[in-house]
This record gives C-alpha cells, structure tokens and sequence, in this order.
C-alpha cells in the first residue's frame, strides 16, 4: 500500500480478517551482530563469520512494519501479549517474506483490543521460519498509559 494511502490506525479501521503484508527484507549481518551485543550474547552461531544465524526473537516486532505500512498516525497502542512458533532459524542474507492478518477485534472495559498473527518465510523457498500472534490495546485519543 502506498504510504499515502494509509488508513489512520483506529477502531474503525480494524477488521477481523484484515490482511497485512507483505514485507520483505533481508538478514543483513550488522543487524545480527547489534542485536547480539545489545542482548550482551556471545553466541557463536550469532557471532561467527560463517554461515551466521539471527538470534530467534531478533525478529519479534516485525509486526509493527506491518502496521506502519498499512495504517498511519493514530494514538498509538500498548502490546499486551505476544507468542512464537519457531521452526526454522533465520540466516544472514537470507531474504524474508513476512505476512500477517487482523485475526480478532474486541472491545472490553472501554478499551479497543485487536490480535495480530504474522508468520515468516524464506521470500524464495517459502520454507516457513516463524510464527507470531500479538495482542495489542489501542490508546484513545489524550489517553495517558
């Protein structure tokens, strides 16, 4: 979607079965290594020169790209819970294709709550690598968190 065309990120913009995506990117070593040093981890397979893997949770927030190249501006938004699934290790230059879905939508004690699910894949064999499910409130409008 073009940044132009994206919708303001409310309640009312928020349906079940929503799609967002795709995203595509790749591993790029200077990620690995930053992540791994501000994590102070010195594995050798986030380390090493060869055949370099990302840390597994390197790549948690790639919901908030989703978000940001579908929706704009908004209040903002607290993340509440998240789960992963992984199943196969990301690899330094591999190119991911990552897309998500509007799973569920629901309002309690004022608040607007919606649940995310975005999972992962190699952009070219579409081998599946990870997959998330992230719930997140909405902030209203002057809403103090």
């Amino acid at each position: 979607m073009n940044e132009d065309e994206r919708l303001p990120m409310c309640p009312e913009n928020l349906r079940e079965g929503m799609k967002l995506g795709p995203i595509f990117y790749v591993v790029m070593p200077e990620q690995v290594e930053a992540f791994a040093r501000a994590t102070a981890n010195t594995n050798p397979l986030y380390t090493s020169p060869s055949e370099r893997i990302a840390p597994p949770t390197m790549r948690l927030q790639d919901y908030g790209l989703l978000i940001a190249a579908h929706f704009r501006s908004g209040s903002g938004g607290i993340h509440a819970k998240h789960r992963s699934e992984f199943y196969e290790p990301m690899r330094v230059g591999q190119t991911v294709r990552t897309d998500g879905r509007i799973t569920r939508t629901w309002s309690k004690r004022g608040k607007f709550y919606f649940e995310l699910e975005y999972e992962a894949r190699d952009a070219e064999t579409e081998e599946l690598l990870v997959r998330h499910a992230m719930t997140a409130v909405l902030l209203h409008e002057g809403a103090r968190q």
